[in-house]
Formats: C-alpha cells, sequence, structure tokens
C-alpha cells in the first residue's frame, strides 16, 4: 500500500505494492504503455496525479526482471550513488513504457538502443530523446521529442534494419562505444546521450 500525494495536501493511499508480479497482472502491460500506470484521481479536489515511484516489475515465467527509478533519481544512478539488482533498468515513464513494448514484441533491447544510437548520432540537435512506441507490420515506430516544442517527431524504420544489427549483434556488442549504453541492467541510448 503506497500513498500518494497530491497538489492540494491530501494522501491517496493505493493498492500499489513496490513488487509487481506482472505474470499475476498482466493488464499492467497495457497500463503502462497506455499511460495510465501510476495515474490517479484525488478524490478530494479530483485533479489526475501521475506520479514516478521505486518499482520492481518481474514476471518469472517471461524471464522479466525490471527495475523502475522516477526521473528524479537519474543522477543518481548514473553518479553510482544508488544501485539495482535487476536484470534490466527503465528511468522515467518514457523508458518504463519502451521496455514494456520491447517485451511485449519480444525483441531486444540493445539492438533498439543501437537504432536510436544511429539516429542520435545523425542529428544535430543534442536536445532530443528517442523511444520506441510501437511496431506496425515490418515498421519500428519511434518517437522524438526535443525537435520543437510541443511537437512530435516520428521516425519509421523499416524491420530488416533490425535484422541487419541482430546478424551482427555480437561483434558491435565488443565496441567500446556501444558496451557504454548496451552494458545491464541500464540498457539505453539515454545513459550517455543525457549524461553528456
Amino acid at each position: 500500500m503506497i500513498g500518494v500525494p497530491c497538489h492540494c495536501g491530501e494522501i491517496i493511499e493505493t493498492n500499489l505494492e513496490t513488487e509487481i508480479d506482472l505474470g499475476s497482472n498482466p493488464g499492467i502491460y497495457k497500463e503502462i504503455t497506455d499511460g495510465s500506470f501510476l495515474s490517479f484521481t484525488c478524490p478530494v479536489c479530483g485533479n489526475n496525479i501521475k506520479t514516478e515511484i521505486s518499482l520492481h516489475l518481474f514476471d518469472k515465467k517471461n524471464g522479466v526482471d525490471l527495475y523502475f527509478l522516477p526521473e528524479l533519481e537519474r543522477i543518481n544512478y548514473l553518479s553510482g550513488r544508488l544501485s539495482v539488482s535487476a536484470d534490466r533498468l527503465a528511468i522515467g515513464y518514457k523508458e518504463l513504457s519502451e521496455k514494456m513494448v520491447i517485451l511485449g514484441e519480444k525483441i531486444d533491447d540493445r539492438i533498439i538502443e543501437i537504432i536510436k544510437f544511429q539516429l542520435l548520432e545523425k542529428s544535430d540537435n543534442k536536445n532530443i530523446q528517442i523511444f520506441l512506441n510501437h511496431i506496425d507490420g515490418d515498421e519500428l515506430i519511434f518517437y522524438i521529442t526535443g525537435l520543437q516544442p510541443e511537437r512530435l517527431g516520428i521516425s519509421k524504420i523499416p524491420r530488416r534494419v533490425y535484422d541487419q544489427i541482430n546478424s551482427s549483434l555480437e561483434m558491435l556488442l565488443n565496441d567500446e562505444n556501444i558496451k557504454l549504453f548496451t552494458t545491464p541492467p541500464y540498457v539505453s541510448v539515454n545513459r550517455i546521450f543525457l549524461e553528456e
């Protein structure tokens, strides 16, 4: 049971636990990707509250062992003041949602991060962030934020790009630059681009 504070001063009591078995609660996958997870309505003022708290999400049957940290903990993790013992880590809600898409599609998150790295390397704008949103047929659909205020960019990458990277993945993972963001538990290009 976790209490979520509202701006009005009310503490909303929730049924949320810090250990979540996704195998027993498969609906949470969808709640995370549709944005309703960690959203609550205050019974006093009626405001919708979106919160981020540290959580361990797991699904033994499907081999999921994911720790979620709020965005505010990014610096503590990257500076080594905070550690996690899960197989994978997501920092911030966008990364958590992306990990759920990756798990649902049963694809390799390291390959997704290599694709994002290549897209970021081509960009002149260092303030952008890229997240896999979904797969549509033979295209991986990435959403790009930070290109323009209040605008969302979309990049459609053919599935064959994923397959090409997959065929040379072991070689790529030996590259020191690639290792910086593909070494577990925090497999994310944000590890290097946001750090800069």
